[in-house]
């Protein structure tokens, strides 16, 4: 049982009294609670967090890549005189013992952050600005930390975008069978198989199994970056907990899984779905306005191929969960986990088909002029 909100926050450092305090997010994997502190006649908000650690198993060393990865997002911000700078990039609130988390008698770990007011994230991808700004912030967040020299960042999950560790993972699951679903799934399962030879040869053609490792972010799914609720600017990648070495494949591949098209993740009308290619080209046009020069021919060449792998992957996590009794991602009616392993499996068809009109648009958005100026 989750311990009391208000005897949580008084581990923080939050000044005044806590006035309210409602669950918040629309996230699969951690308990999450929007507070909110009068103090001398102001208000103040705050997101608390209980760490799913059976997902982060390591929370001392999540919470201290945490720290120094807002600290150097915050030092690189600085240094260019960027302004409205509290709003660009998450911090913590150091507990009372000025730790980075606060843990309960129970063993359960907690976090908090100053909510960042203006903004709000979206769960689906509505315009072609809307990818731009998205994918333009998460741009920008890996290249401010292109010059990161400190300690290496702990492994939070480890293997997370392994495609040969994923896909071992689902054949397990159907071989074990916990709930007896493996029959009923036998069309996905088929599918899954095929696709997963199909996109190994793809990476093999493409030379994507040596590419550069860089400090990406993971995750890069549309309602991890807080937008500017007047503007629409993108303004500050959040859900750090991902972030780790790998390779542009997983962040650019995310954006194109989860921002190129208006269907839900869970999307029962599959025929129906579609790839929107003015999402797409807000997409390149971004993320490659926020890396800036940074990126080499060869991971440039290899973007075209993410969409469908990232697809793929997220399509066997669905449905190995599915099989295992949905013990790892969020459900909220029974066979949800089904629904979106079937939505991601029809992207990676129809991602894979766009391949060669994803690649002009890259092309394209390389020969614009360096700059900010949107679609």
């Amino acid at each position: 049982m989750l311990r009391p909100v208000k005897e949580v926050a008084a581990q923080f450092e939050i000044p005044g009294q806590l006035a309210a305090a409602e669950p918040c997010g629309s996230g699969h994997i951690h308990d999450t609670y929007l507070l909110r502190a009068e103090n001398r006649g102001r208000s103040a908000r705050y997101i608390l967090q209980r760490i799913n650690t059976d997902v982060l198993r390591d929370p001392d060393a999540l919470m201290d890549n945490l720290a120094r990865i807002c600290a150097h997002q915050r030092r690189s911000l600085e240094r260019d005189c960027v302004r409205d700078l509290q709003r660009r990039h998450l911090s913590l609130v150091r507990t009372r013992t000025d730790a980075t988390h606060w843990v309960d008698p129970e063993g359960g770990h907690w976090r908090c952050f100053p909510f960042i007011e203006g903004t709000r994230s979206l769960d689906q991808v509505e315009t072609e600005f809307q990818a731009y700004e998205t994918a333009r912030a998460f741009g920008r967040f890996v290249a401010r930390m292109a010059d990161w020299e400190g300690l290496r960042l702990a492994v939070t999950i480890p293997d997370f975008h392994d495609l040969e560790v994923r896909y071992a993972a689902l054949e397990a699951a159907i071989r074990l069978d916990v709930e007896g679903r493996a029959k009923s799934v036998g069309f996905e399962i088929e599918q899954s198989a095929r696709w997963y030879d199909h996109l190994r040869s793809s990476i093999q053609a493409a030379d994507a199994l040596d590419l550069p490792i860089r400090i990406v972010h993971n995750d890069c799914k549309i309602n991890n970056v807080l937008l500017d609720a007047e503007t629409g600017e993108g303004l500050c990648a959040i859900d750090l907990d991902t972030v780790m070495e790998g390779t542009v494949v997983a962040d650019f591949g995310e954006l194109v899984r989860t921002s190129s098209s208006r269907a839900a993740e869970d999307e029962a009308g599959l025929a129906r779905m579609e790839i929107d290619r003015e999402l797409l080209r807000g997409i390149a046009r971004g993320y490659l306005a926020g890396m800036g020069a940074i990126l080499g021919a060869r991971e440039l060449g290899v973007l075209p191929l993410a969409g469908p792998l990232m697809a793929f992957e997220n399509a066997i996590r669905f449905l190995t969960d599915h099989l295992s009794g949905d013990v790892y991602f969020r459900i909220h009616r029974n066979a949800q986990n089904l629904d979106r392993a079937r939505t991601q499996l029809r992207r990676v068809e129809l991602l894979d088909a766009e391949r060669d009109i994803l690649r002009e648009l890259i092309e394209s958005a390389r020969r614009e002029p360096s700059g900010d100026g949107g679609p």
